[in-house]
C-alpha cells in the first residue's frame, strides 16, 4: 500500500506539474484533488483539506458539478477521520443533494453509504438506519454489485446490534454471508468477519468471538487494512481479558492504542483509551486507570469541539513532527526508490547469471589446480589467464548492460510518456479552438521526437559496437559544406528555445574520415549545446586548421560542465546530465564521440580555462592524397 501511494503521489504531482505549465485549469483541478486522496490515506488530513478546498474551487469556477460533488463527498470521508462531525454532514448533505439533481443513482447510493456510517459513528442510529435501508432499496433496484449489497447488509447489521437488537443483527448477517464468493472483496470478508465476532461476544460466546477476530485479523495484515485493524485488536483484547488472560489482552488494547494514536485517528484514540480504563479497573490498577481516563477526557474534549488541553498538543506536535521528517525522507528518496524499483527484476537476475558464472569458473580453477601437479607450468598459467579475462569482460559487460537498461528505463521512457500525455490534451484544445496552446504544444512534442530519435541512434550505435560489426567507410568530403547541412537540421530546434546558431567558416577543405561517424559526433555536440543553452542563449560553431588535422569547435554559453565531471564526461559512467529546462541523460552521446573520433584517428577534448559555457574540440585527419 505504501509503494502504491508512492507511486500516486509521484504521477499526480508530475500531472499537476504539466498541467500547471500549459495552463489547464481543469487538469490542475484534477490532480489537485487526486493529491488530496493521497494525502488522506496517508493520514495527512491537514494536506488533504487543503488540496480538496483548491480542487473545489477550481471545478466551481469551471462549473463542474459531477466533480464537485466528488470532491465534497472526500472532504466530509477526511473531516469524519478527525472526528469533525458537523463540517462531514455538511458536506456530505451538499455532495448528495448535486447528485441528486444531476439523477446519478450510482453517486447517491455511495454518499447515502457514507452519510449512514458518519450517523452510526455520531450514535445517531435511527438516522443511520434509515440511510442504510435506503440504500440497500436503491442498490438492489439499480443491480449494484453483490459486494456493494453485502457491505450494505452488514452496516445494517451493526445499527441493528447498537440498538441491542440481536436478532434483527444476526438475520442481516446471515443474509451477507449467502452471498459471500471468491469474488468477494478481501475488505467485506474481514469486515463480515470482525462483526460476526462483534455479535459472538455481546452474546456472551467469548471462544467463538476470539476465532472470528482472529480470522479478520489475518486479513487485515495481508491487505494493510489499519482502520479496521484497530477494532479487531480492540476486541480480541477485551475477549481474552474476559475470558480470564489479563495479561496477554492487554497486549491488544495497548497495540490497539498506540496504532489509532499513531494514526491521528481521534475517535478510535477515545474508544481504545476507554478499553484500557475498563482492563485496568478490572485489574483493580487504579493507578494505570487513573492515567488513562486524563487521556480520554482530553480526546474526547477534542471531539466535541472543545480546546485542546496541553497534553493533546504536544502528543499532535510530538506526531507532527514525526510525519515530517517521514515526508523529508520521502522527497529525498523517492527518485532512488523509483529507480530501484524499475531495475529491480534486472538486477536480480543478472546476480543469479553472476552467481552461475563464478561457481562455473571456481570449479573450472579447481580443476586446473588438479592438472597443474601433471602438466606444465606454462599450459596452467595461460589457461588461468584466460578465464581471469573472461571472468573481467563478464563484469565488464553486466556493468553495461545495467547502464544500457538505466538509460532505456528513464531517458527513453520520460520523453515518450511526456508525448503521451500531451496528446491526449489535443482534441480538447482542438474542440476549443485554442491553437496557440497547439503551436506550444507542438514545439514541446518537436523537442521530446527529437531527443528519442537521438536516443535511439546513440543505442543502435551502442548495440553495433557491442557486437564488432560497426561500419567504418572512411572517404573525403568537403568539411565546411557538411557541417552547414548538419547545422541547417538543427535551427528549427534551437530557435524553440530562441538560440542564435553561428558558423565561424574559413577556407574550405577537404577531410578524410567516416562521413556518418563524422555527423554523429557534429550532431551529439550540438544537441548538448542547444539542451544546456539558455534561452537566448548563443552557440557558435568553427573550424580550425593545423598541417594534418582539421579542428572543429562547438562553443556554447550555456551553464558550463563542473571541474569533477570533466575527467569522466566522455566515460560511459559519466553519471547523470541535466538541461536548463530539465533535460536529462546518461552521457551516452558523449561516449560515441569519443569512440568515434579515436576510430577516425582524431581526438576529443573539452578546452581549459572558459569563463562560461563549454567549447568542445574534436579533430579529423585532413585528406592526404598520396597516402589514401
Amino acid at each position: 500500500m505504501g509503494i502504491q501511494l508512492d507511486t500516486a503521489f509521484i504521477l499526480g504531482k508530475r500531472a499537476l506539474d504539466l498541467s500547471e505549465e500549459l495552463n489547464f485549469e481543469y487538469g490542475i483541478a484534477k490532480s489537485l484533488f487526486q493529491l488530496g486522496l493521497v494525502f488522506r490515506y496517508q493520514s495527512n488530513y491537514k494536506k488533504a483539506i487543503e488540496y480538496s478546498r483548491i480542487s473545489y474551487s477550481l471545478f466551481e469556477k469551471l462549473n463542474k458539478p459531477e466533480e464537485k460533488a466528488r470532491v465534497l463527498n472526500s472532504l466530509g470521508n477526511t473531516y469524519k477521520r478527525i472526528g469533525d462531525y458537523k463540517n462531514s454532514v455538511e458536506n456530505f448533505l451538499i455532495s448528495l443533494k448535486i447528485f441528486t439533481e444531476l439523477k446519478d443513482s450510482v453517486k447517491i447510493s455511495f454518499v447515502m453509504n457514507n452519510l449512514g456510517v458518519l450517523y452510526q459513528e455520531m450514535g445517531e442510529y435511527e438516522k443511520s438506519l434509515d440511510f442504510h435501508l435506503s440504500n440497500l432499496e436503491l442498490r438492489r433496484k439499480i443491480g449494484a454489485d453483490e459486494d456493494l449489497i453485502l457491505k450494505t447488509l452488514m452496516n445494517i447489521g451493526i445499527v441493528y446490534r447498537e440498538l441491542k437488537n440481536y436478532s434483527k443483527a444476526i438475520d442481516y448477517y446471515n443474509e451477507a454471508i449467502k452471498l459471500i464468493d471468491h469474488n468477494t472483496s478481501k475488505y467485506n470478508q474481514t469486515l463480515l468477519l470482525h462483526n460476526m465476532g462483534t455479535i459472538y461476544e455481546l452474546a456472551g460466546h467469548l471462544f467463538s468471538a476470539k476465532q472470528y477476530y482472529l480470522k479478520a485479523l489475518d486479513i487485515e495484515e495481508e491487505i494493510g487494512e489499519r482502520d479496521l485493524y484497530i477494532n479487531t485488536l480492540q476486541g480480541i483484547g477485551t475477549v481474552v481479558i474476559q475470558s480470564g488472560d489479563f495479561n496477554t489482552g492487554l497486549d491488544y488494547l495497548l497495540k490497539a492504542y498506540k496504532e489509532a494514536k499513531a494514526q491521528g485517528n481521534l475517535l478510535k484514540w477515545k474508544n481504545t483509551t476507554k478499553s484500557l480504563i475498563w482492563a485496568y479497573e478490572t485489574k483493580e490498577d487504579y493507578k494505570n486507570s487513573l492515567y488513562y481516563h486524563k487521556i480520554y477526557q482530553s480526546v474526547n474534549d477534542s471531539l466535541m469541539g472543545l480546546e485542546k488541553i496541553k497534553q493533546i498538543t504536544e502528543l499532535e506536535q510530538k506526531y507532527e513532527a514525526e510525519k515530517r521528517e517521514q515526508q523529508i525522507t520521502f522527497l529525498e528518496k523517492e527518485q532512488e526508490i523509483q529507480k530501484l524499483n524499475l531495475s529491480k527484476k534486472t538486477i536480480e537476475a543478472n546476480q543469479k547469471s553472476l552467481q552461475r558464472n563464478l561457481l562455473i569458473v571456481i570449479a573450472l580453477l579447481a580443476v586446473f589446480f588438479v592438472l597443474f601437479l601433471i602438466r606444465k607450468n606454462k599450459k596452467i598459467t595461460n589457461q588461468r589467464s584466460k578465464i581471469i579475462d573472461q571472468n573481467e569482460k563478464l563484469l565488464e559487460s553486466n556493468k553495461t548492460k545495467d547502464k544500457l537498461f538505466q538509460i532505456i528505463a528513464h531517458d527513453l521512457r520520460s520523453p515518450l510518456v511526456s508525448i503521451d500525455s500531451l496528446t491526449q490534451l489535443i482534441p480538447y484544445w482542438v474542440e476549443i479552438q485554442d491553437y496557440e496552446s497547439l503551436k506550444r504544444l507542438s514545439k514541446t512534442m518537436e523537442l521530446s521526437v527529437t531527443n528519442v530519435l537521438s536516443l535511439i541512434d546513440d543505442l543502435l550505435n551502442w548495440a553495433l559496437s557491442q557486437q564488432g560489426n560497426f561500419p567504418y567507410n572512411p572517404v573525403s568530403f568537403k568539411i565546411n559544406v557538411t557541417i552547414k547541412d548538419a547545422i541547417s537540421l538543427y535551427i528549427p530546434i534551437a530557435q524553440i528555445k530562441n538560440i542564435k546558431l553561428q558558423f565561424n567558416a574559413s577556407k574550405d577543405s577537404v577531410v578524410y574520415a567516416d562521413k556518418n561517424m563524422f555527423l554523429t559526433v557534429l550532431r551529439n555536440l550540438l544537441n548538448n549545446a542547444i539542451k544546456f543553452t539558455p534561452e537566448k542563449g548563443e552557440i557558435v560553431i568553427g573550424v580550425d586548421f593545423t598541417k594534418q588535422f582539421a579542428k572543429v569547435w562547438v562553443k556554447d554559453s550555456g551553464i558550463g560542465i563542473p571541474e569533477e565531471k570533466k575527467e569522466k564526461i566522455f566515460e560511459l559512467a559519466g553519471g547523470n546530465t541535466v538541461g536548463v529546462r530539465g533535460e536529462t541523460g546518461k552521457g551516452l552521446g558523449l561516449f560515441f564521440c569519443k569512440e568515434f573520433v579515436n576510430m577516425n584517428n582524431g581526438d576529443i577534448f573539452i578546452e581549459d580555462g572558459t569563463q562560461k559555457g563549454t567549447t568542445i574540440i574534436f579533430t579529423i585527419p585532413l585528406y592526404n592524397l598520396s597516402e589514401n
